[in-house]
């Protein structure tokens, strides 16, 4: 089995360290998952400064309840739990969410095309806003079925099934509109 913190039971062992306060541990955590959390969070606020600033945010909440991580199956589950918190948290403060019709910034890289990228992000915005985040959690975070069910407090089935749909209803969307 691999030193990687994404197998199971090396999960608990970072879980237990983690929640004695390692610093090692959250050197770990962070290098399994701040680019798949940031990505995640990009595609959420929909600018990558935001994004930064509630990774940030995130891993210093994990930090000061370093000890809720006993009762943690997936360190990994947790920290984006906690940083979709943080997110909603932030859009309450500024009291709006961004439109996924206005964000193409997530979505855009030196391969992909531009035009691509609004055709992406406007597919998305037709989704209901709980599916656009299973899509997100999945795509640009990169998670499992059974981490996003921990983190929506889902069944990882129902998770599959809800993925699935979203994803024929994008594909038929953005078949329609590029006949």
């Amino acid at each position: 089995m691999s030193d990687s913190p994404t197998h199971d039971g090396s999960l608990t062992e970072l879980a237990a360290r983690l929640a004695r306060g390692d610093e090692a541990a959250f050197a770990e955590l962070y290098d399994a998952c701040a680019d798949r959390l940031h990505r995640y969070l990009a595609a959420r606020v929909g600018s990558r400064d935001t994004a930064s600033d509630l990774l940030q945010s995130a891993f210093l909440r994990a930090v000061k309840s370093r000890r809720r991580f006993r009762s943690v199956e997936n360190p990994i589950a947790y920290v984006f739990q906690i940083a979709r918190n943080e997110a909603a948290r932030s859009a309450r403060r500024r009291e709006l969410a961004t439109p996924w019709s206005t964000v193409t910034e997530p979505f855009t890289d030196t391969n992909q095309d531009s035009g691509d990228a609004e055709a992406i992000a406007a597919a998305i915005a037709r989704l209901a806003p709980d599916d656009q985040e299973l899509v997100e959690l999945k795509i640009y975070a990169g998670l499992t079925f059974r981490e996003i069910a921990t983190i929506v407090d889902r069944p990882p089935a129902t998770i599959a099934t809800r993925y699935r749909r979203s994803l024929e209803s994008l594909r038929a969307w953005l078949t329609k509109q590029f006949r």
